[in-house]
């Protein structure tokens, strides 16, 4: 009776949590490779008529279920969101904060030049695209603390908001005059302020580029978002990356909030469902590439307890007058440390940089030599995919792949006036499948007089690190974008090096999912194990011991305290190996005195050479169950020897 308890335990131990926690199926096999867990999302909307937002429309327009799969795992996320109205007092407070922690003033920002924006993606030629824009400039940070420190309700239940402000009083109706948010973009390498934009604009024509937040997320599990915001980067991404963006659901492509208002009449029932639409396009952008996205990590990162980073600095500049001692402040293994150290804390870091002339290193000089698709206009073409394969096939000659459970190899490639080919377009970096691959430009390291540091390697590092061990981008590929808003290292749009509250969430509670699957795999195998023999106060105690330490873990997820519950069902993963070589032990004990002697032996030994149905077969002397009695059995009894399955 106890045993049918215990696998009913195992088979059922998530169904208690169905409304804010875990939960597996009800069919035995899969149950065990089954979770699910539902997460609260507060949405709050600030400085809108509840009268004209039609919040079911919304929620019917956000995708909130997310199954994603891992061989026969079965994870699935569920966010069930709460609609709230803030009323005139809270805009009001709100409103007075922004004035104080803003400013207002004369080309504060950047514009997009459309124009030349579409001709340079139609001819190639290098342009300046940017203009300058007014405005006020209004302080992420300070903005993201201030909901923290100031919920719309007061709710204990641990969840995730989203704020959607309406600021249009901010914004002149020819747009001469905006607002967005701004926040603090620094190279800690180069000790500088980020000032240019990706590699295409990454050249003088393009200086002290200005870059506008329509939403912003940092340190908390605060994401807000502001329509009304004047920004660049989504009419810039539409265009460069030719999206397919239509429709009302993707307006926001198009138009921020003055403008919808302008065309859309919000007080008509048409009016309504477009601004649902509108919404709900921020919305679901942000929910499903900030808290929902695929990790594809491998299942055996959540055992990891150390991680190798080592990086290869292959200098290909020094004729051009960049020795090693000019290059060797471009990355901080320290700071590479820090960050990843900080997204996981419960594995150890290390991060080990050599740098070399590539000269000294044919092999790898030919590689490249052979990636090269043209020479034009003193500019060097190379083929990033042929690098990365073939960099990849030779890596077992410079790396040290026993130095960790997780080994991650990096090349970093410095020529000047070069460039690296993806998808029939420029790219900085690779990373993936447990290698990562640089190929910046060396004077995009510099300012424009070749010497004095500009941006560092790190960022660009973490990023691809970030992509080894599971992330994806702050956005869709060929959709969606404004998830890219947030201050996170796996952006495109923000200069980082950190990475958000709300993907560190992501990734912690993957590896506790993972731990927990392995975990009731391994029990389920326990009992298997235990369903031999008749069931044992001692042992039924012990399995009583790993079930409590798995509901802490599931309560501690449910209050997305993911750390702690990292350290709870690590400490159950080891209750469970404990558990597990005292049920061995027991199934040794064959005369049931409680420790294993001679006489255990000797009864194994009478059975020796057996098969069922011999008159001296025993059942319980088949160990391995394998149908017979012999020197594994007698192998696996003596390795206990003198063990006791009764200590504590």
């Amino acid at each position: 009776m106890r045993r049918a308890i215990l696998l009913l335990f195992l088979l059922l131990i998530t169904q208690t949590h169905i409304i804010v926690g875990g939960e597996i199926s009800s069919n035995p096999q899969s149950a065990i490779m089954d979770i699910a867990h539902t997460f609260a999302l507060n949405i709050a909307f600030i400085g809108y008529d509840q009268e004209v937002v039609d919040t079911n429309l919304i929620d019917s327009n956000i995708k909130k279920i997310y199954d994603f799969y891992y061989g026969n795992y079965s994870l699935n996320y569920t966010f069930s969101a709460n609609y709230h109205f803030a009323n005139s007092s809270y805009y009001i407070a709100l409103k007075e904060f922004v004035l104080a922690n803003s400013v207002n003033g004369t080309d504060t920002t950047s514009a997009l030049n459309i124009t030349a924006l579409q001709i340079q993606k139609s001819t190639g030629t290098k342009m300046s695209i940017f203009l300058p824009q007014s405005g006020r400039a209004i302080n992420a940070s300070a903005v993201e603390e201030w909901f923290v420190e100031h919920p719309i309700i007061t709710d204990s239940t641990p969840s995730y908001w989203f704020y959607v402000l309406n600021f249009t009083e901010f914004d002149s109706s020819d747009h001469n005059l905006e607002h967005w948010h701004n926040t603090t973009e620094l190279d800690y390498e180069a000790n500088t302020s980020r000032s240019s934009w990706r590699l295409e604009w990454d050249n003088n024509l393009n200086p002290d580029v200005g870059f506008p937040y329509a939403c912003f997320t940092s340190n908390s599990r605060v994401f807000f978002i502001d329509p009304s915001a004047f920004q660049w980067y989504l009419t810039w991404a539409r265009i460069w990356w030719g999206l397919s963006v239509s429709g009302p659901k993707y307006a926001y492509y198009y138009e921020d909030l003055d403008e919808f208002q302008k065309t859309n009449d919000v007080g008509t029932s048409q009016g309504k469902t477009d601004l649902a639409y509108y919404l709900a396009g921020w919305i679901e952008d942000a929910l499903s590439n900030l808290l929902a996205p695929y990790l594809w990590t491998d299942i055996d990162a959540s055992n990891a307890n150390s991680i190798s980073i080592q990086a290869l600095i292959l200098n290909n500049a020094s004729a051009n007058g960049y020795s090693i001692e000019d290059i060797d402040w471009i990355i901080d293994p320290s700071l590479v440390e820090d960050v990843l150290g900080d997204l996981a804390p419960f594995i150890n870091v290390e991060v080990t940089v050599k740098f070399r002339n590539l000269s000294d290193i044919p092999q790898l000089e030919a590689i490249f030599d052979n990636a090269v698709i043209e020479k034009r206009d003193g500019w060097t073409y190379y083929d990033g995919f042929q690098v990365w394969d073939d960099l990849y096939l030779v890596r077992g000659s410079y790396f040290n792949f026993s130095s960790a459970d997780i080994v991650i190899n990096g090349y970093v490639y410095l020529e000047k006036n070069m460039s690296m080919f993806v998808y029939g377009g420029e790219y900085t970096g690779l990373g993936g499948g447990g290698q990562i691959l640089v190929m910046k430009e060396i004077g995009r390291y510099f300012q424009e007089d070749g010497i004095s540091p500009k941006s560092g390697l790190g960022s660009t590092f973490i990023h691809e690190a970030g992509h080894n061990l599971g992330f994806p981008h702050t956005f869709t590929h060929g959709v969606a974008y404004a998830g890219d808003f947030a201050f996170d290292v796996m952006g495109y749009y923000p200069y980082s090096f950190f990475f958000t509250q709300l993907r560190k969430d992501c990734f912690r509670r993957l590896i506790v999912d993972f731990k927990i699957l392995a975990l009731r795999e391994l029990l389920y195998e326990d009992l298997v194990l235990y369903e031999r023999k008749n069931s044992t106060v001692i042992l039924d105690q012990k399995f009583d011991q790993v079930e409590l330490k798995i509901n802490e873990t599931l309560q501690f997820y449910d209050d997305l305290q993911f750390l702690q519950a990292y350290s709870h069902v690590a400490q159950a993963a080891s209750m469970e190996t404990s558990l597990r070589d005292l049920i061995w032990i027991y199934l040794c004990d064959l005369n049931d005195d409680g420790l294993i002697n001679i006489y255990d032996i000797v009864m194994i030994a009478t059975a020796y050479g057996s098969h069922p149905g011999d008159d001296n077969w025993n059942q319980q002397a088949d160990l391995r169950q394998d149908g017979v009695i012999d020197i594994f059995d007698i192998v696996i009894a003596a390795s206990n020897y003198d063990r006791s399955w009764q200590q504590s």
